[in-house]
């Protein structure tokens, strides 16, 4: 924005600069009037050296900032200044030319330095009040002229600023064009990066109900013995989880990989993320501890798939030190955010930092779930952070801002 304006200005400078050097002309051999010629004519040829200057600065470098802006609109309003003293000051009937500097700024500049430019210009315009050379009268005809004199700055005036104003929009309106581009790719790459990690967890989801299935073909090729129907049932279980996870897969495809977030009661989701492990992984055990009565949180897509990945670990953790005890799911409410705590009495989080990075869980997983999990939850506006448990054993909290007015839950 300010390398446009820099470089509009430098333009209209060329226009003004012509403009001031035949009006000199012009009063001097058709209007016969005794001014300061030589003068005027010196401030608008130092004017125009500044301006080739300028323009040659402007093409070398390309991220001209305010202050160059600043610069600029400095020389121009001292330039008129000097144009106006020598031409009757508040008298001149172009002294309203004091108002484009100040448009400028006003669309080129912060706050700050506009109100600054304003302020100076203020205070050059009650200068030149009591410190002009007046211009000379025309035997009555004064006010006639004055009157020419204001309607020709009336018509400078309003083609320089539509001139300003139109470039301006045209500017914003690009920039509004870029932004909304730069949008619909931000939605695009994010809702691309929520189906990348989504596909990820399914597999890491699927490793499960498959590893079990494969060790009872196991189990059944070893023995000659038919499969008892409590292993058929087991298998039927877990090819309808596979089936229930790629049809998921498939249908956030369909309806936008970023997916639609829903508002849920806090206890009521952690509950359900629970129970769904427990289909997983029917062989182990969980216990759920309420704690977060009448909290209500934001769930957006992937976010049940993390914590289930995060139960499934610290199942993992007690099985890996042949364990068989249950993982402890608690909840609370702390300072506005859901405390989701996942506790298990494994090796504890000493053990996973010295584990090669990206490996998760004591089983053979995928290696990947607690890397998504973490992804998950920090796209969920949440933190996660592993400590030692008290008694030994690591303990997953995960922290997740609680919707605190229907406004929030709207949004």
């Amino acid at each position: 924005m300010g390398r446009t304006v820099l470089q509009l200005l430098i333009y209209l400078r060329y226009m003004a600069v012509a403009g001031q050097m035949l009006t000199v002309v012009f009063v001097v051999q058709r209007l016969n009037l005794p001014i300061p010629a030589r003068e005027l004519l010196a401030i608008s040829c130092g004017l125009l050296a500044f301006n080739v200057l300028s323009h040659g600065w402007s093409l070398r470098h390309r991220d001209a900032g305010p202050r160059a802006l600043i610069l600029q609109l400095l020389v121009d309003l001292l330039a008129l200044t000097a144009l106006l003293y020598f031409s009757g000051g508040p008298a001149n009937p172009f002294v309203s030319l004091y108002l484009l500097p100040v448009a400028v700024a006003a669309i080129g500049l912060d706050i700050a330095p506009m109100l600054g430019l304003t302020a100076l210009t203020a205070a050059l315009y009650t200068w030149l009040m009591r410190h002009n050379i007046p211009l000379p009268h025309m035997h009555g005809g004064d006010f006639q002229l004055h009157v020419t004199g204001m309607w020709i700055n009336f018509l400078l005036s309003a083609g320089i600023m539509a001139v300003v104003l139109s470039r301006f929009m045209s500017v914003v309106r690009e920039q509004r064009r870029r932004l909304s581009e730069a949008r619909e790719r931000a939605i695009r790459d994010e809702s691309l990066s929520a189906l990348g990690s989504l596909a990820a967890g399914t597999a890491h989801e699927l490793n499960t109900p498959l590893a079990t299935m494969g060790l009872l073909v196991d189990d059944w090729l070893a023995h000659e013995e038919p499969p008892a129907r409590e292993d058929i049932e087991l298998i039927r279980a877990q090819l309808s989880h596979c089936r229930e996870h790629v049809r998921a897969l498939a249908e956030m495809a369909r309806r936008g990989a970023a997916g639609e977030p829903t508002v849920e009661s806090a206890d009521g989701f952690v509950h359900a993320c629970v129970d769904r492990w427990r289909l997983l992984r029917p062989n182990a055990s969980a216990q759920f501890r309420p704690g977060a009565a009448g909290g209500r949180v934001r769930v957006d897509p992937g976010l049940q798939q993390a914590i289930i990945n995060l139960i499934n670990n610290a199942a993992d953790a007690n099985a890996a030190l042949g364990r068989d005890l249950p993982v402890d799911v608690e909840t609370a409410i702390r300072s506005g955010w859901l405390v989701l705590s996942i506790l298990d009495r494994g090796a504890g989080p000493q053990r996973i930092a010295e584990r090669p990075r990206l490996q998760d869980g004591e089983g053979g997983g995928l290696g990947i779930g607690l890397m998504i999990s973490k992804a998950a939850i920090e796209r969920s506006r949440g933190r996660m952070r592993q400590v030692e448990r008290e008694g030994g054993g690591c303990a997953t909290e995960i922290d997740l801002p609680l919707l605190a007015s229907a406004a929030e839950d709207a949004a």
